[in-house]
Order: structure tokens, then sequence, then C-alpha cells
């Protein structure tokens, strides 16, 4: 047999402003991919840049040596 409620039944959630707990969770892959795509940007622009060969990109494991400005002494003007 089938039971009826005599309204319906209302939930609070928690929010912060309008964010709630399944807003956040569904913009989560979004904000993964747009994150990545930002630091993939920032890493293109400034792979030229001394001071963030310096920094940042000499102390990547195994990929640094790239960036580290090793000449060759006769190349060198005296």
């Amino acid at each position: 047999m089938v039971s009826y409620v005599k309204g319906p039944a209302y939930k609070a959630i928690s929010h912060f402003g309008k964010l709630n707990a399944p807003v956040v969770r569904a913009y989560i892959p979004d904000l993964i991919f747009w994150g990545g795509a930002a630091g993939a940007a920032v890493a293109t622009f400034t792979e030229g840049i001394p001071l963030f060969q310096k920094t940042f990109y000499e102390k990547i494991p195994y990929f640094g040596q790239h960036w580290i400005y090793n000449p060759d002494p006769e190349e060198i003007p005296v």
C-alpha cells in the first residue's frame, strides 16, 4: 500500500552566499581544467625570462638541466 505525506519535505542545505557543497562539487572539474590551462600559459610565456629560469625552471627535477646556461669556453668573447 502507498503511504502519503501531508506536505512537501524541505531540507535546508548549509551555504556560503550562493555557494553550497553540490554547486562547488559540480565546478571542480572545470576549475581543475582552467587552472591547468592558466598554469601552462604562464609557463609558456615566462620560459624565456631569465629570472623565471633561475627561480623556477632550473629547480625542476630532470628537466631543469635544459635551462642551465653552460656555454663552451671557446664561445665566450674575451
